[in-house]
């Protein structure tokens, strides 16, 4: 078994003390404090506190996507691994999601470490949409659909991290599944 890198072990703790704290104004020397190292460590491992929140954007997406990815490819049915998805997302929008969309804010006021939280928050979720349905429709429906699935289910973890209201998110996300299968009835398989 490989022993993971420094990095990465730092990495994780970070995340996990961002997502039950919040980024807000933390610097280092908290952060480093709060998970047991020092600023030094983080410093050498990251540079600057913009470059840490820019590797933990990119891992927290890059895990997302890679559960997306890998619940298309186990699932003939693209709804099905749409629902598991939703499944995944909503057990962990208590841990992770308000960190999410803490930071997701910080790429809407254009802090320069999230520049990149658009791509990947945005393009590389709807790719991995997009390429699901695409097994079911054509690429302009299923690139239209990709996008909207994101944004209803971005809205729905959101209102569910305010609410806490569960069935009622998951009676929303079943509702917007029944509309795009009835919508897809009879189209052709590419």
């Amino acid at each position: 078994m490989t022993r993971p890198r420094p990095r990465d072990v730092l990495l994780d703790k970070a995340i996990g003390y961002y997502a039950a704290n919040g980024v807000g104004d933390t610097s280092l020397r908290t952060l480093a404090s709060s998970i047991g190292t020092s600023q030094r460590m983080l410093h050498y491992h990251f540079g600057s506190r913009e470059d840490l929140l820019a590797a933990v954007i990119e891992s927290v997406v890059t895990a997302q996507i890679a559960t997306l990815d890998r619940l298309f490819a186990e699932e003939h049915d693209p709804f099905e691994a749409g629902r598991r998805n939703w499944e995944a997302a909503a057990a962990s929008a208590q841990t992770f999601g308000p960190l999410f969309f803490e930071l997701a804010s910080h790429a809407m006021r254009g802090r320069p470490y999230a520049v990149r939280l658009g791509e990947v928050i945005v393009t590389a979720h709807v790719a991995a949409f997009r390429r699901a349905y695409a097994t079911v429709t054509d690429d302009a429906q299923a690139e239209v659909l990709a996008r909207l699935t994101l944004a209803v289910g971005q809205g729905v973890l959101l209102q569910l991290l305010i609410d806490g209201n569960r069935p009622a998110a998951d009676a929303a996300v079943d509702e917007l599944t029944q509309m795009v299968r009835a919508r897809l009835e009879g189209s052709v398989r590419r």
